[in-house]
């Protein structure tokens, strides 16, 4: 092999050499959070060789759930600031991002946050998180909490939910709480389409005063179960962690109880 092309390092060599720099440049790394945290964003934009992570890509089961969702206030605000994202890093030189765990890509991204301040940085960042966020389970329900989500101004009930309401348990809860348990009481042999009837009619005011803010104890913050004892996967989710987010003093309900405890109990 011709001596210019041969490595001047053998393979234990280069990776003797390589541990050492990483191993400084991570102990250095410690003492600089600001570099740290853009390194971070930029790992979790286009990913490495131990990183992975994937955005929330949503397809619903039905197109009429897709539908809903897709012309939502938060589908739309989400659209918004990652079109934000976007031309932060465009203004420095970036016209694309790619999760392809490139580590020119990653170096690429990582060199742009540096250019950026701290408020732009930590834009991309919420950004980065939420576009990431899981759906279902306890951390939605931790999040909904601790950044204390107005639910009602991101979803109003429309005809896909009721549609796909079944259970007539929960629609006469629903029928007690938003008109009240004397009117559910006597609704109560109803068929489900006319008691979800005479709540689309207190929610339009039909005959009746409006009722437009009202929102079902699923779409609370924290939520809550319409039937006592059944299973109810917000609700559920939210039982499971509500001890980490309350003080002490907040006693958990029976009804609040994941259902699983409740058939141990």
């Amino acid at each position: 092999e011709a001596a210019d092309t041969k490595p001047e390092m053998s393979g234990p060599l280069a990776q003797y050499i390589g541990l050492h720099r990483h191993g400084a440049a991570r102990a250095t790394l410690l003492g600089h959070p600001g570099i740290a945290l853009r390194l971070m964003v930029a790992h979790a934009i286009v990913g490495s060789a131990l990183w992975a992570v994937r955005r929330h890509e949503f397809l619903a089961r039905k197109e009429d759930i897709q539908d809903s969702v897709d012309a939502s206030r938060a589908a739309a605000e989400m659209n918004t600031a990652g079109d934000h994202v976007r031309s932060l890093f465009e203004a420095h030189g970036l016209a694309s991002l790619r999760a392809n765990g490139d580590a020119y890509h990653l170096s690429e991204v990582f060199a742009a946050l540096l250019g950026m301040d701290d408020a732009e940085t930590l834009t991309v960042l919420a950004f980065v998180m939420a576009d990431t966020l899981e759906a279902g389970g306890p951390i939605v329900e931790a999040v909904a909490v601790a950044t204390e989500t107005d639910m009602a101004a991101y979803w109003k009930p429309d005809p896909v939910f009721l549609d796909l309401v079944r259970d007539k348990r929960a629609i006469n809860t629903m029928v007690a709480d938003i008109a009240s348990p004397t009117t559910a009481k006597a609704a109560l042999t109803d068929t489900g389409k006319a008691q979800k009837n005479l709540i689309w009619n207190r929610i339009a005011g039909e005959g009746c005063e409006a009722n437009p803010d009202w929102r079902p104890g699923w779409m609370q913050v924290p939520p809550t179960r319409l039937v006592e004892g059944a299973g109810s996967p917000p609700a559920d989710a939210w039982a499971r962690i509500a001890s980490l987010f309350t003080s002490d003093e907040d006693e958990m309900c029976p009804e609040d109880q994941p259902v699983a405890e409740q058939d141990a109990a």
